[in-house]
């Protein structure tokens, strides 16, 4: 299954296109979530600010459970371009309304709209990733996935430093003690977001529709209620031990960056007295630089080396690097400075195998699934990843709750790093 076959020039200008609209949404989805953590940063203790950073990221993964089934359906049903034209015109409307709410100081209701942000999202996923195999073909999937895995990545990253920036840039030196105060201080950042929506909208128009086989099947609102649909694509999902292991692979990555996300922030603020939302967030973004160097490695291999190497190589070095967060971080002989530079470094080492490991194991899951059933796949790929991330994200606020810190946390994050590759890499291993 090698990818020799030549793209065409007119369908690699059109997915460059594509890949400015992904960058764009991967862009302003976070800039709005910097802002509203970089606030709960600023305001809120060790216990408090493990709990509601939880709670964001919760919010963010809902929609893509709730729509599983809806978002699958529409990326099958409906002409993929379609899908992401109108999810990134929702997406205009409602940078919108976030901005409204930073210039009048609705702090609530501003976190409320990142749920609705990321219900256009969770509508937008199957299609966009869908899109790669349409517009490229089964033959470029290992690098459409890589080159969309990249810029995900670079626009993370960049988006934020950026915004973090921004967020430091506008607030100052300045005394606040409510988040109310922070986002009225703050607020000219909403209009950077509705115009990058803006250009995001444009970008999308410029995709091309490619002939392409749709469902016909019509949504029946009885079986969306009783989960009949829920049901047929979980069973679909787990028919193919390739597909099935594929998923629950990224699904236990993906789940484990959310408890990072969550936890390493305060984390920072507590064992190593960081106070800055910038460096905060560029220790994460360490981890993104980390994948985007092992997507690059990934997607410059054939796809049987991929199969056979990098999802081992990657899974392990993941798990070294989770147990290695946490025994640094406890050994107290290491100055501050030196165990943040430290753990930064194996953060960013946690990012290279986690890009060795998801490139393949997405190529993996496409090449192997229906081209007629391929949004649904995708969408339930992203259901079960969703779920993964949303129930470890529960337990680290049941654990924050009961008053454990973060380092007890990190170590059950590495735990299930252990106990999950382990079972993955095993069954791979006899079926590849």
């Amino acid at each position: 299954m090698e990818e020799s076959q030549p793209i065409s020039r007119e369908r690699s200008l059109v997915f460059s296109i594509y890949l400015v609209a992904v960058f764009l949404n991967a862009f302003v989805d976070l800039g709005h979530k910097i802002i509203i953590q970089n606030t709960i940063f600023m305001i809120y203790g060790e216990q408090q600010q493990i709990i509601l950073t939880a709670v964001v990221n919760a919010m963010i993964l809902v929609p893509f459970i709730l729509l599983f089934t809806m978002s699958g359906y529409l990326s099958d049903r409906f002409a993929k371009t379609s899908v992401m034209r109108f999810s990134a015109f929702s997406a205009v409307l409602i940078t919108l309304g976030i901005t409204y709410c930073y210039y009048n100081g609705l702090y609530k209701t501003a976190f409320g709209f990142t749920l609705l942000l990321a219900t256009q999202s969770a509508i937008y996923s199957p299609a966009k990733m869908g899109y790669i195999k349409e517009c490229l073909s089964k033959a470029g999937l290992s690098k459409g996935n890589a080159y969309h895995s990249s810029v995900v990545l670079i626009a993370i990253l960049l988006g934020t430093v950026f915004f973090s920036y921004l967020f430091e840039a506008y607030l100052g030196t300045m005394q606040v003690t409510t988040p109310e105060e922070i986002l009225m201080k703050i607020a000219p950042v909403g209009w950077v977001l509705v115009g990058l929506s803006t250009i995001e909208f444009l970008a999308t128009l410029g995709t091309r529709f490619y002939p392409s086989k749709l469902s016909e099947v019509k949504l029946s609102i009885g079986k969306l209620i009783s989960f009949h649909y829920l049901s047929t694509n979980f069973k679909a999902m787990r028919a193919n031990e390739i597909v099935w292991y594929s998923i629950l692979g990224t699904a236990i990555f993906w789940g484990m960056s959310q408890n990072l996300v969550a936890v390493i922030p305060a984390h920072a603020k507590v064992n190593f007295g960081v106070e800055s939302p910038l460096v905060v967030n560029a220790m994460l973004a360490s981890s993104v630089i980390g994948i985007m160097i092992g997507a690059f490695l990934s997607g410059r291999k054939s796809f049987n080396k991929i199969r056979i190497n990098n999802i081992y190589t990657g899974s392990i070095m993941i798990t070294v690097c989770a147990i290695l967060v946490p025994v640094i971080s406890s050994l107290s002989f290491i100055p501050n400075s030196s165990a943040l530079i430290l753990v930064t470094s194996v953060i960013l080492l946690f990012g290279v195998g986690a890009g060795m490991m998801i490139v393949p194991l997405n190529a993996l899951m496409q090449a192997n699934s229906p081209e007629d059933g391929l949004g649904s796949m995708l969408a339930g790929k992203n259901w079960l990843q969703n779920i993964a991330m949303i129930s470890l994200l529960i337990f680290t606020v049941f654990l924050a709750n009961l008053s454990f810190g973060s380092e007890f946390i990190l170590y059950f994050n590495a735990f299930i790093a252990v106990v999950g590759f382990s079972i993955v890499l095993r069954k791979l291993k006899a079926i590849l």
